[in-house]
C-alpha cells in the first residue's frame, strides 16, 4: 500500500464506505483511502478515552429506528456485453520483426540448441515456420549451431534498452555496435545469407527482466473494469441511504447493550485497577492480577463508548460490512488477552465484551427489511467477481483461444442481468450468526458477528457462483503457460556483409509460437 498522509479530509461518504469495507474496484488510491479514513475516525472517536469510575447503565433501548422506503428495482449495473480480453504478457513486438525480416528476400536461421532441448513447443523447425508467417516472401535457409550456440557468434551481451511503441507494445533499441565473429558472417554472405537471425534464450536476472518488461501485454480487461466501477459507483449511491439505517440500528442497539453490561464488569475488575507489585502476592495471585489487568485494560474503548454517548464514533460499534458477502463485523481492540486468563478468573471478559455486539447483530437481523438487504449482498458479491477478474486480468505468460475468450465474454455478460434482477426474498433467506474473522483494506482484521445469506436461488449465490467458476477460467483454458522461470528468447537480425545488428528484439516463446494461435 502507498504511504499514507495524516492530514488528508475525507468526506463523510468516504468515511461511511470505509467503514462499510467497500472500495473495491478503484486500486490503490482507495485502499490509502480506506486507511486515512478509519485512521480518521479512530483519531476522533472518543471510544479510546478511559473513564476514572463506574458508568451507570441506562434504560431500556429506545425504539429502533425506521429505514428507508423499499427499493423498486435490482442494482443499476450496466451491460456487460463488452469486448475485452484477459491480457497475455508479451516481451516484444512481433510485426517490428516481421517488418525486419521482409526487407530481405533470404535469410540465414540460426537457432541456439537451447531452444530445441527446453522440450517446449517452440524449437528451430517451429522458428522457420514462424518466418515463414511472419514475412511469406523471405526464404529461409537453416544453419546449424554449434554446441557453443550463441556464445559462438554473439561475443557481447547485448544492452537491454526497452522503449514503448505507438502500438503500446515493447521496443528494443538495436545497439550501433556488437562484438560479433565477423569471419563466419561473413561466410554465410559468401554462401548467399544476406542477414541471418539469430534466436536463443538469454540469461537475464529476474529482478532485472521483471522490472524492465513491467506491464507489457496484449489484450486488455479496461472496458470491463470501466462499466464495473460505474456500476459499484451507482449501486452504492442507491444503498447508501438503506447503509447509514442499517448501521444506525446496529449502533442504537449496540449502545444499550453494551451500557448494561459494562458497569456489571467494571465492578467485577476494580480490584485490579490500584498499581501492585509481585512481592505483594504469592503463588499465582500474580499471574492472576496480571490477566485481571490485561482485561481492565480491554475494557476501557467499551467504557469510554459508554461515557462519550455516541455510539455512532464508538470503534467497536458492529457495522454492515460488504465484503463477499453482507457481514456484521466489529473491530476489537487489538490488546492481547494469554489464553489461560479466561481459567484464572473464571471468566472470559472478552466474550463477555463480545456479546452486546452479538445481541446488536441479531437485533438488527431481524429489523432490517430483506429487500434492501438482497442489493446489499448482491453488491457485496461484486468483491468477488472483482477477486476473480483481478486474477484473471494480471498480465501472464498464457495465451487463449478465441472460442474460450468468446464463451467467457458471454459468461461475464450474464453477470449483469444477475445483478439487475428483482426478486423477492427467499424462504431462506436470513442472517445466519457465525463467528469468525475477515480483513477490510485499509481497515484490517474484523470479528464477523453475523453473516446474511440470499437463501434459495437468489441472485446472489449465483454470482458467488460465478466468481468461483472464472477464477479457474485460466487454468482451465490456458495455452502454452510457461513455467516459472522459462527465460526470453533473444532474436537478433545481423547484416553478414557489415557484421552489425539490424534488429534487436526480446521475446517469450509462447509470443513467438502457440500452437495454432500464431505470433502474438
Amino acid at each position: 500500500m502507498r504511504g499514507l498522509h495524516a492530514r488528508v479530509e475525507l468526506d463523510p461518504a468516504t468515511r461511511r464506505r470505509a467503514l462499510w469495507g467497500f472500495g473495491l474496484m478503484a486500486g490503490g488510491s482507495v485502499a490509502t483511502l480506506l486507511a486515512t479514513a478509519l485512521a480518521s475516525v479512530l483519531a476522533c472517536s472518543p471510544g479510546a478515552a478511559a473513564v476514572a469510575g463506574p458508568v451507570a447503565a441506562t434504560s431500556a433501548p429506545a425504539a429502533l429506528p425506521g429505514g428507508p422506503p423499499p427499493p423498486d428495482a435490482g442494482l443499476p449495473m450496466p451491460a456487460l456485453d463488452l469486448d475485452w480480453r484477459p491480457p497475455s504478457a508479451a516481451a516484444g513486438d512481433t510485426q517490428e520483426l516481421a517488418l525486419a525480416l521482409a526487407k530481405h528476400a533470404r535469410v540465414g536461421l540460426f537457432v541456439d540448441p537451447g531452444v530445441d532441448a527446453d522440450g517446449d513447443e517452440l524449437d528451430a523447425m517451429r522458428v522457420a515456420a514462424l518466418v515463414g508467417r511472419l514475412a511469406p516472401d523471405t526464404a529461409v535457409h537453416s544453419i546449424t549451431a554449434g554446441p557453443g550456440g550463441l556464445a559462438e557468434l554473439i561475443r557481447e551481451d547485448p544492452p537491454l534498452m526497452p522503449a514503448t511503441s505507438e502500438r503500446g507494445r515493447t521496443h528494443w533499441t538495436t545497439p550501433d555496435r556488437l562484438e560479433l565473429d565477423v569471419a563466419r558472417l561473413h561466410g554465410w554472405a559468401e554462401l548467399g545469407d544476406p542477414a541471418v537471425l539469430v534466436v536463443g534464450a538469454v540469461g537475464v536476472d529476474t529482478p532485472v527482466w521483471r522490472q524492465l518488461s513491467a506491464g507489457a501485454a496484449v489484450g486488455s480487461c479496461d472496458p470491463l473494469f470501466a462499466e464495473l466501477l460505474e456500476g459499484q459507483r451507482q449501486s452504492l449511491a442507491l444503498l447508501e441511504p438503506f447503509l447509514d439505517h442499517a448501521d444506525e440500528v446496529l449502533a442504537t442497539a449496540y449502545a444499550s447493550e453494551l451500557a448494561a453490561v459494562v458497569p456489571e464488569l467494571e465492578q467485577e475488575l476494580a480490584e485490579f485497577g490500584p498499581e501492585r507489585e509481585r512481592t505483594d502476592f504469592d503463588g499465582p495471585g500474580w499471574e492472576r492480577y496480571q490477566c485481571g489487568r490485561r482485561y481492565l485494560e480491554y475494557l476501557q474503548p467499551f467504557a469510554g463508548c459508554v461515557a462519550a454517548g455516541v455510539p455512532e464514533a464508538c470503534p467497536t460499534t458492529p457495522r454492515l460490512f460488504l465484503r463477499g458477502s453482507a457481514r456484521i463485523g466489529s473491530i476489537e481492540p487489538s490488546e492481547y488477552i494469554p489464553s489461560d486468563c479466561p481459567r484464572r478468573l473464571d471468566r472470559d471478559y472478552v466474550e463477555a465484551l463480545r456479546a452486546p455486539a452479538r445481541a446488536a447483530a441479531e437485533l438488527a437481523g431481524d429489523h432490517l427489511d430483506l429487500r434492501w438487504m438482497i442489493l446489499a449482498e448482491r453488491l457485496a458479491t461484486l468483491s468477488e467477481v472483482y477477486g476473480a477478474l483481478e486474477q484473471l486480468c494480471t498480465p501472464a505468460r498464457r495465451r487463449f483461444v478465441d472460442s474460450d475468450l468468446d464463451a467467457l465474454r458471454a459468461q461475464v455478460a450474464a453477470l449483469g442481468p444477475l445483478f439487475t434482477r428483482v426478486e423477492e426474498p427467499a424462504h431462506d433467506a436470513r442472517f445466519l450468526a457465525n463467528d469468525a474473522n475477515f480483513h477490510v483494506p485499509g481497515v484490517g482484521k474484523v470479528r464477523q458477528l453475523a453473516r446474511y445469506d440470499g437463501g434459495t436461488d437468489s441472485a446472489s449465490r449465483a454470482l458467488i457462483a460465478a466468481a468461483k467458476q472464472l477464477s479457474g477460467f485460466a487454468r482451465a483454458h490456458g495455452r502454452c503457460v510457461a513455467r516459472p522461470g522459462d527465460p526470453p528468447l533473444m532474436a537478433m537480425l545481423i547484416d553478414t556483409r557489415s557484421a552489425a545488428p539490424e534488429f534487436l528484439g526480446f521475446y517469450y516463446a509462447e509470443e513467438l509460437w502457440c500452437g495454432e494461435l500464431g505470433p502474438l
